[in-house]
C-alpha cells in the first residue's frame, strides 16, 4: 500500500507492507524467540529484503512476521516487554518499523500552556520534550489511530512547524572494506613505502610541533567504544555516556561507563582523533592530547535519527540530558547507512542548527561527517549535504581519492585507506572507511582551536578549504574545489599555522564557497 508523510515540509512517498509486522520480544524468552525465528523467514525470502539490515534488526531484537500469523503466536501486544510494529519500505528498498512516536514543533509565538493545551486537545500523549529547541516534543499517538494519517493532519495545521514520524530504521557504521595490511600509521608520516608517496599524508608531525590539541574537547559519535581501551582511556573526561533503548523507538541517556556498549568502528574513530602518544603502546591520534567525550547513540545500529539528534545537542550542550559536564568543542560522527540516500528529519536539522549556532557559547561547534564510501552523488544524502555538516570523503597513500561519495557538497578528504587505529578488546588493527577520514579532520580542528579558541565553526571550516593541498593531478575550479577531492586533501600544518596567524593578526579568514 502506497503511502506519504512530510519530513521537512516535503511529502515522501514509501509503501506499507501490510502483510508483514515487526515483533521486538526480550531475548531471554526462548521459546518465543525460537518461534519469531522461524517465522521471520516469510520476509527474509522476499526480493526487496536486504539480508544485512535484516540481520542489523535481528540483532536488535526485532523480527519480521506474517501478520497473518500472529494470532498462533504466544504473545501479547500489551506485554511490557514485547513491542509490535509497522512495517514499511522506502523507493530505495530500506526497511523502516513504524512506532506510533511522532517529533512536533509548534510555533514559538503560542505560550507554553497553549501548546500543551494543543497536544492535548489532539490526543497526543507527551513522551519526551526536547529542550534544544522551542516547543519540540516527541509524541505519542493513541493506538486506535493511524500515526501517519495523524502526522500528515499536523502537519497541514497552522499551529504546527512540523509532525514528522519516528521511524525505527538501520543506521550502521560506513562500510570498511577490507584491503591487505600497510605500514602502520602511514597517514601520519607517509614515507613512500608500500606503493605510497612521499608526503602524501596529513603532514601531522609539523603540526605537532606547534600543538597537539591540549584543552580541546572532541565527541565522537558512534555506536560504541572500548572505554578501557590502554590508548583511550586516558582520553575520556566528564560527559561521557550512552542512549539506550526505552520501549519501543524511544531511548534515555544514561551517565555512566555501567554497561558501556563496546564497537569496533567507534573504537577505531576514537583512536584516530585522539589516541594517546608517548606511552609505549600501539600508535597515537592526530590530535593526541586532546580530550575525549564518547557518546554511543544506537549501539545495536537501529534506532531513530531522534537519538542522533540528542546525541548530536547533547554534544554541545550535556545541560539538555540533564547532565552536569561541558560541552565538546567539535564533533565527529561516522555513521549513517551505506546506500547512496539518506532523509534528514526535522529533529535532527534543529539539533545541526543548535549545535553550529549555540555551541562554544555561540562560537558554533564544527560537525565532521563521514560521507557515503560508495561513489554517489554527497546530495543524495540530505545528512552530509546539510549547509551545516562538513562532509570528508577519502585519500589514499598515493594522494588519490578512493571512491567515496562526490559532488560540490564535498568539503575536502582525510586519509582512510588502510590506516592503523585501536580496536576493541584493548589491541590495534588497519581499516579503511570515510568514516576515519571524518576524525582526521575533526582532530585537525581540534590541533587549531587549540591555537586559537576564538575561531567560529565557519572560520575553522574556511581554514581547513584554503589550507588544503590540491592533489590528484586534477583541475580544481576557479574556487579552488573538484566534485571528486572536494577542496583537497587536509594539512594539519597548514591549517593550524593559519589558525595561529589568524589569532596573532585578529584577522577573519576569507570566506570560500558555503
Amino acid at each position: 500500500m502506497k503511502r506519504e508523510y512530510y519530513v521537512r515540509g516535503k511529502k515522501v512517498q514509501i509503501k506499507e507492507l501490510s502483510d508483514v509486522i515487526a515483533v521486538k520480544v526480550d531475548k531471554e524468552d526462548t521459546p518465543l524467540v525460537q518461534q519469531l525465528e522461524q517465522a521471520t523467514s516469510f520476509f527474509n525470502a522476499r526480493e526487496s529484503a536486504d539480508a544485512g539490515e535484516q540481520q542489523a534488526f535481528q540483532n536488535a531484537g526485532w523480527y519480521f512476521i506474517n501478520a497473518a500469523a500472529e494470532s498462533s503466536m504466544s504473545f501479547h501486544r500489551s506485554s511490557a516487554n514485547r513491542s509490535v510494529g509497522r512495517v514499511f519500505q522506502q523507493a530505495s528498498g530500506r526497511t523502516l518499523i513504524g512506532n506510533n512516536l511522532l517529533t512536533v514543533q509548534l510555533k514559538f509565538e503560542l505560550s507554553e500552556q497553549d501548546a500543551l493545551d494543543l497536544l492535548s486537545a489532539n490526543n497526543l500523549e507527551i513522551v519526551n520534550k526536547l529542550g534544544f529547541d522551542k516547543h519540540l516534543y516527541e509524541v505519542k499517538v493513541p493506538a486506535e489511530f493511524d500515526f501517519l494519517e495523524v502526522a500528515n493532519k499536523l502537519q497541514e495545521r497552522p499551529e504546527f512547524l512540523f509532525a514528522e514520524p519516528q521511524f525505527i530504521e538501520q543506521i550502521s557504521s560506513r562500510y570498511k572494506p577490507t584491503d591487505p595490511d600497510y605500514n602502520k600509521q602511514w597517514q601520519w608520516k607517509n614515507n613512500g613505502f608500500n606503493g605510497g608517496i612521499a608526503n602524501a599524508d596529513l603532514h601531522a608531525e609539523q603540526a605537532w610541533d606547534i600543538t597537539r590539541g591540549s584543552g580541546v574537547r572532541i565527541a565522537v559519535i558512534d555506536n560504541g567504544f572500548e572505554v578501557n581501551h590502554p590508548d583511550i582511556k586516558e582520553a575520556i573526561v566528564d560527559g561521557a555516556g550512552y542512549f539506550t533503548e526505552q520501549g519501543i523507538g524511544s531511548t534515555t541517556f544514561v551517565d555512566s561507563f555501567s554497561h558501556y556498549p563496546n564497537n569496533a568502528h567507534g573504537t577505531f574513530c576514537a583512536g584516530i582523533a585522539l589516541a594517546r602518544a608517548d606511552n609505549e603502546t600501539g600508535g597515537c591520534g592526530i590530535a593526541n592530547k586532546a580530550q575525549f567525550i564518547p557518546i554511543a547513540a544506537l549501539p545495536d545500529q537501529v534506532g531513530t535519527q531522534v537519538t542522533l539528534a540528542r546525541s548530536v545537542v547533547y554534544a554541545a550542550d550535556p545541560s539538555k540530558e540533564n547532565v552536569n559536564a561541558v560541552g565538546a568543542d567539535v564533533i565527529s560522527c561516522s555513521l549513517g547507512p551505506n546506500g547512496a540516500d539518506w532523509t534528514l528529519s526535522s529533529v535532527l536539522d534543529r539539533a545541526i542548527k543548535f549545535a553550529v549556532s549555540k555551541g562554544r557559547n555561540g562560537l558554533g561547534i564544527p560537525i565532521f561527517w563521514a560521507v557515503s564510501n560508495g561513489n554517489f552523488p554527497v546530495a543524495q544524502d540530505e545528512v552530509c549535504s546539510h549547509p551545516d555538516i562538513i562532509g570528508v570523503g577519502r585519500s589514499n597513500r598515493q594522494d588519490k581519492e578512493d571512491g567515496s561519495a562526490f559532488g560540490p557538497e564535498l568539503d575536502f578528504l582525510g586519509t582512510g585507506v588502510n590506516v592503523f587505529s585501536t580496536d576493541s578488546g584493548g589491541g590495534y588493527t588497519t581499516s579503511t572507511g570515510t568514516s576515519f577520514a571524518a576524525p582526521c579532520a575533526a582532530g585537525i580542528s581540534a590541533l587549531m582551536l587549540s591555537v586559537n579558541p576564538n575561531l567560529n565553526w565557519q572560520q575553522v571550516r574556511a581554514i581547513m578549504r584554503s589550507t588544503c593541498d590540491k592533489i590528484g593531478g586534477v583541475n580544481y575550479d576557479t574556487e579552488g574545489h573538484h566534485n571528486k577531492y572536494g577542496y583537497g586533501r587536509l594539512n594539519a600544518f597548514s591549517a593550524v599555522s593559519q589558525a595561529q596567524r589568524s589569532n596573532v593578526f585578529d584577522s577573519e579568514p576569507e570566506p570560500l564557497r558555503v
